[in-house]
């Protein structure tokens, strides 16, 4: 029969090896063909990579799907706003993230939500907005482009990210490169990101907010935004990691006579 005379390259994400293959045997079958016919594979967090060794992948590289390049420090932040910008559909758990934001407000009466994004939860997210009187410490902003996403991250002391599901989100990282202070559901790849108390939280689920710990974080927000913006400096660029990738391309391909020897590689463009 025919077989494929090339070598693969597999890119996953998140919901390709953590969620699609817990709904059904053809999506399973899938990704292990798939996996198993690459030689080489990426992975965002190492426990995505974990999942893909154990559904049949020979090599796996981790890195996030980071970011072109780091920005500029953030101005001075308004301590008591919150962003959230993940999807409002269910697996990004937005009522998840409205409930914590209204137990905290009842203790901190500056607190702000911006919630941005979009989705088929909007309408009922919306309406248990206003059913809690919350609707003047709560905005819906919708779809934001680059510029305007950058302003609000600029802003916010705080990024509140709860999926259900998830590997390493570059909304995140975003978040993090602007010096918010993430606030994440307790997952294997938050965990890769934020150690609990040092540099962010991670929010057990159904736990109301522990004032104290936001406190001591806030006094400590000039710290906390220099070390996350560091680490996506050395961890998370895209160019950098392109770049790895395709030494390890480049040394995975074997000489032949349609093949030329290349100088260093250069970054595709994303």
């Amino acid at each position: 029969g025919w077989r494929l005379r090339a070598r693969v390259l597999a890119s996953a994400w998140g919901s390709d090896v953590l969620v699609a293959p817990r709904q059904h045997a053809a999506y399973r079958w899938a990704l292990r063909r798939v996996l198993g016919a690459a030689t080489l594979a990426t992975s965002d967090s190492r426990h995505m990579a974990d999942a893909m060794r154990a559904c049949g992948s020979r090599e796996v590289m981790v890195f996030p799907f980071g970011l072109d390049a780091l920005p500029p420090p953030a101005p001075p932040k308004q301590p008591w706003l919150f962003y959230a910008n993940r999807g409002l559909e269910p697996i990004y758990r937005p009522q998840a993230v409205l409930e914590w934001f209204a137990a905290l407000a009842a203790q901190v009466p500056e607190a702000r939500l911006v919630l941005a994004n979009d989705g088929t939860l909007r309408a009922p997210l919306q309406a248990w907005v206003q059913a809690q009187r919350l609707q003047d410490r709560v905005d819906f902003v919708g779809r934001l482009d680059a510029a305007t996403q950058s302003k609000w991250y600029d802003r916010a002391q705080w990024v509140l990210s709860l999926p259900r599901s998830d590997s390493v989100a570059v909304s995140v990282l975003e978040a993090m490169a602007h010096g918010c202070v993430p606030l994440l559901s307790d997952l294997p790849a938050n965990r890769e990101l934020v150690g609990s108390g040092r540099n962010g939280l991670i929010l057990a689920d159904g736990a109301p907010p522990d004032l104290a710990q936001l406190v001591r974080l806030r006094e400590r927000a000039a710290e906390v935004a220099a070390a996350n913006r560091a680490w996506v400096q050395q961890h998370a660029l895209f160019e950098p990691c392109i770049e790895r990738l395709l030494q390890r391309l480049h040394e995975l391909t074997p000489e032949g006579p349609g093949r030329r020897r290349a100088g260093p590689p250069m970054a595709a463009p994303r």
